[in-house]
């Protein structure tokens, strides 16, 4: 006569710490793979970005779009994420814009994907997720500046940053190492290093990288603000 006998207690746990382990590795698989997803988008949406501004380039006698403008004032206009023609190049629509008040809002496709998962629907706007290096200060530029490059000026095209992951259109030196690693509505010309420690980066001959703050430390220590990374004329405005 045979008998069953059922799992002990010991037997039980064993089971159970089996497949909480499991579940952990398959939790951390799919949190990475969501991550290298989330990255990729992001990588070829800035890949783009740069591609537009080439085409941009290509019908502006050589020059490429402006961060941003100032007229004889000294007001700003003419930012790149609100210029209807290099947003038709990006996302292949023209959206007509109505000066400084209106926010280039887009497909989620377009955008950073960490960044929209965090700030939801309402920060469907393309300085959410990526802003432009500028040529200029923007608070030191002069009346009648238009901070853009011409092709035939830009001495490292494969060192210059032109599009950068950030919290706003514009991204200057000062923000290189302001990231507290949150998102939100941030009015700062400030890199975001959102991708496990790292910023995607976008430069002018077309390439995409990623930098991370020690990266920066690197570049302060060869140049500042003149290193070919920030200034695309060889330390020359």
């Amino acid at each position: 006569m045979s008998t069953q006998r059922g799992f002990t207690l010991v037997e039980l746990m064993v089971v159970t710490v089996i497949i909480i382990v499991l579940a952990s590795f398959v939790f951390l698989g799919t949190t990475r793979l969501r991550s290298a997803t989330d990255k990729a988008q992001s990588v070829d949406n800035l890949r783009k970005l740069q591609l537009a501004n080439g085409l941009y380039a290509s019908d502006n006698n050589g020059r490429f779009v402006a961060c941003y403008t100032k007229n004889e004032k000294g007001n700003a206009g003419g930012i790149w994420d609100r210029n209807s023609d290099f947003l038709d190049l990006y996302i292949g629509v023209n959206q007509p814009t109505e000066g400084n008040s209106q926010e280039s809002r887009v497909s989620p496709k377009h955008l950073d994907a960490i960044a929209y998962k965090a700030r939801a629907a309402e920060f469907d706007t393309l300085k959410a997720s990526y802003g432009m290096v500028s040529k200029e200060d923007y608070t030191s530029s002069e009346p009648g500046t238009e901070s853009s490059y011409r092709l035939t000026e830009l001495t490292s095209p494969s060192q210059t940053a032109s599009f950068v992951t950030a919290v706003n259109w514009l991204v200057q030196y000062s923000g290189r190492s302001s990231w507290k690693g949150v998102e939100g509505k941030v009015n700062a010309p400030m890199m975001a290093y959102r991708h496990r420690g790292k910023a995607l980066v976008a430069y002018y001959d077309g390439h995409v990288g990623e930098i991370t703050m020690d990266d920066m430390t690197s570049l302060d220590a060869r140049g500042g603000k003149k290193n070919s990374f920030w200034m695309g004329t060889n330390g020359r405005r």
